[in-house]
């Protein structure tokens, strides 16, 4: 009999929702996950746009609140990192990183996605000196100090804003010609005295000596080169999809995240995927919520069909 019904690779949103409803479906279903649990809701300082919280509710709040509901239930979690999937006749079987491996009847991946690099001489040499990507996490670092968030989307407009309660001033840089945030940030932004954008803009070194002491700026539509004196680079310019260790053997689109279906099935059997990693994602808590309710109901159907 393999370990569990279900595992469920990824401590999201969209995992502790799959986690939540096969839990209490009395299934036994473990979620893994190699950092910490909530996933990118853990390093959001104010989540606006869930339902059932009129004034918002604090990222690591709601993610906690998803952990201990789902637990409450009887779902298994633990911390370690998959490195491969092996499939059999019966299970499905997950590699783990300090050799041992787990096996289920049916998978869902959740591993969500990591933030890309600007890949700019300067950025790995200066990580944790001064380059970071977390405003919530390193932000009281900068307190009173200039910085710069690469990245004019929801997500880096946040940054930005609550980098402004804390940094002398914050400078906005981002490659498009316009903001892509949802226009309520947009409008907070430029309300913020503390917060300068730049759009047209990108970022082509950093500078430092032990610390970041500068960025070096293009202007696109001039060719005009700046350098600009900050203490702080905050990278927050899109995200890749955590797939490494499903190397070729589950279909992936162009982007490299998952493909599935309407029932967030993968093109393998008993391999499902939810959330920001699958194709199609609106990268929104609340979806990556439904795709792992979607999931787990899909899963239950097929595991009581097989029983």
């Amino acid at each position: 009999m393999p370990d569990f019904d279900v595992a469920i690779i990824g401590g999201g949103p969209a995992g502790l929702s799959a986690g939540l409803y096969l839990s209490r479906g009395k299934y036994r279903t473990l979620v893994i996950d190699k950092e910490s649990f909530g996933g990118q809701i853990t390093k959001v300082e104010w989540i606006e746009n869930y339902p059932g919280f009129s004034h918002g509710v604090a990222g690591p709040q709601l993610a906690s609140e998803m952990l201990a509901q789902a637990v409450g239930f009887g779902l298994d979690v633990e911390l370690g990192e998959v490195t491969g999937i092996e499939l059999y006749s019966q299970s499905r079987c997950l590699q783990i990183t300090d050799g041992r491996s787990l096996t289920a009847k049916a998978i869902i991946i959740a591993s969500g996605c990591r933030r890309t690099k600007l890949d700019v001489p300067g950025e790995k040499e200066y990580e944790r000196r001064g380059v970071f990507g977390c405003a919530l996490c390193d932000g009281d670092q900068f307190s009173g100090k200039k910085v710069v968030v690469c990245g004019g989307g929801d997500t880096g407009l946040t940054e930005d804003i609550y980098l402004t309660k804390l940094a002398s001033s914050v400078v906005v840089v981002e490659v498009a010609a316009a903001l892509i945030a949802s226009p309520i940030l947009q409008e907070r932004a430029r309300s913020n005295n503390k917060l300068e954008v730049r759009c047209g803009t990108k970022v082509t070194s950093i500078l430092g000596s032990i610390h970041v002491e500068a960025i070096e700026l293009e202007y696109l539509p001039t060719k005009k080169r700046e350098t600009l004196p900050v203490d702080g680079v905050l990278v927050d310019i899109g995200m890749e999809p955590n797939t490494g260790f499903l190397k070729t053997i589950i279909p992936h689109d162009a982007q490299g995240r998952v493909c599935v279906n309407e029932k967030m099935e993968t093109g393998v059997p008993y391999i499902y995927a939810v959330g920001d990693v699958r194709s199609g994602s609106h990268g929104q808590v609340v979806t990556g919520v439904s795709d792992g309710a979607v999931a787990a109901i899909s899963i239950q159907k097929l595991l009581q069909q097989g029983s």
